[in-house]
């Protein structure tokens, strides 16, 4: 009887356990499903999901962007891509060891550009700039056209069923190219018949607009004509297609309202201040959460968005804004800036700051360069916008330690009145951080504000670029 007793209460106990098991595993795969959920409700593009990635070193820095999709095998090939972009980049950087340092760094930049051809398709427009310290740099594009339905990467066959709407589709290629005065003296005819040949091969795109193919340069034309990007109106050839193409209507969206960032009330010079800045966002996988943070301690904070991040979440980029917080400029694909003309850095500004008013309706917005590297170009440009340039006084390192109690520990010994301090709000070791930060600096008697005011202090000039307090 005793045996039987134990018997049953072991079976008993593992029945528990068992339940126990399943019910946690119910409630991970819940929680993961909602936070998937969470993360797809942002996406201006169902299915895709949008991440950028920067490191620093003295030798070299790099912004690198990726897609997701929900079919592992297509990011693992897009994934492989950008390994051997990057594993060309280094070697290069390895060869250049010598002319490389802090004030002469190598740049590897990876943007994307995503087009919505139709309700699930879409084409995702990689371009891949490298420049590391010789002469000339290096511009490569890849295309990666996506149907999120049916889970797998499209080719030209899948768009155009027909061979002889193939020919068609070449025919109308070259004719774009010897229509164009400037391009055509520096196209090779043999050189083009060879790239058009195989249709697999074929670097295309689709929006609402064009139909795009794309060579790199030396590709079909001189050196001088450079990277060659065909548009032909989609109205050309979208008889020749196989599915009827609409486009993403978003695209032709513009701001309901341009509101401006208001007017800004001049601090108290006796206060004690700090303003906390988040650079490369939004992400969905981390600034909620630090909305959240910033709510509880009734915190401001500025956060300076990529404009290629803020295409992609432009409702997360808005809830930012409506949340009371500054937004800013950090540019439209994180390139190095003091590496551009002057005309690429008016691009790269004006046209990050044009998504980032549309989607939160705040104008005039600060700048802040890429890894904080500016030279008297940028200054120029700024200037002309009358939009200050701010850089920081405290690093927390957190995009290096990639550590919540390294980044608490890093801005407690570097943080000083009226300091301007560096987060980022694409690592979730920053979120997790914040709110033992928030309440640290609290204790020693900081408010929290946005960097436009901490500049009505009259320590700061805004005619010069803007760093913040220091210990």
């Amino acid at each position: 009887m005793r045996k039987k007793m134990i018997g049953i209460i072991i079976g008993m106990i593992a029945v528990v356990l068992i339940c126990t098991a399943i019910i946690g595993i119910t409630q991970q795969t819940d929680e993961e499903s909602k936070e998937k959920v969470q993360r797809e409700d942002w996406s201006k593009y169902p299915g895709l999901e949008l991440e950028t990635k920067t490191k620093e070193t003295d030798l070299y820095t790099s912004s690198i962007s990726y897609i997701m999709t929900e079919n592992e095998q297509i990011n693992q090939t897009i994934k492989d891509w950008i390994s051997s972009e990057k594993e060309q980049f280094m070697s290069q950087v390895d060869g250049n060891e010598s002319i490389l340092n802090k004030e002469h760094r190598a740049n590897m930049t990876i943007t994307v550009d995503t087009h919505q051809m139709e309700k699930q398709l879409y084409s995702v427009e990689f371009t891949s700039y490298q420049f590391a310290g010789g002469a000339n740099g290096r511009e490569m594009k890849k295309i990666f056209n996506i149907d999120t339905s049916s889970q797998k990467l499209l080719t030209i066959h899948d768009m155009v069923d027909d061979e002889a709407n193939l020919d068609r589709l070449r025919t109308k290629v070259k004719e774009q190219l010897k229509d164009d005065k400037i391009l055509s003296p520096y196209v090779f005819d043999e050189d083009l018949e060879k790239a058009l040949e195989d249709p697999e091969d074929w670097k295309w795109s689709i929006d609402s607009d064009y139909f795009r193919m794309y060579f790199d340069e030396y590709e079909i034309a001189a050196g001088a004509a450079g990277a060659i990007d065909v548009k032909i109106p989609l109205k050309e050839v979208q008889s020749l297609l196989s599915v009827d193409i609409r486009g993403n209507p978003t695209d032709h969206q513009g701001s309901e309202s341009s509101q401006g960032k208001g007017k800004v009330q001049p601090l108290d010079p006796n206060g004690k201040y700090v303003a906390l800045t988040f650079d490369d966002g939004p992400s969905p996988k981390v600034t909620p959460d630090i909305l959240m943070t910033l709510k509880e301690h009734k915190a401001k904070a500025t956060f300076f968005m990529l404009g290629s991040q803020v295409d992609f979440y432009p409702d997360l980029a808005k809830k930012v804004a409506e949340e009371g917080h500054e937004i800013a400029n950090h540019t439209l694909h994180h390139r190095d800036l003091s590496q551009l003309g002057k005309e690429q850095i008016e691009q790269q500004i004006g046209e990050s700051e044009k998504i980032i008013t549309n989607a939160t309706g705040q104008e005039n917005l600060l700048i802040r360069p890429p890894y904080g590297s500016f030279n008297e170009k940028v200054k120029t440009v700024a200037d002309e916008e009358n939009e200050p340039l701010i850089l920081w006084s405290v690093d927390s390192l957190d995009w290096q330690s990639l550590n919540a109690q390294d980044v608490i520990t890093t801005v407690e010994q570097e943080i000083a009145p009226n300091s301007i301090v560096l987060l980022h709000d694409i690592h979730p070791s920053t979120g997790k951080a914040l709110p033992e930060l928030l309440s640290a600096l609290e204790d020693r008697g900081y408010e929290f504000v946005t960097v436009s005011e901490l500049l009505t202090l009259k320590q700061f000039d805004v005619s010069k670029p803007v760093f913040g307090a220091v210990k």
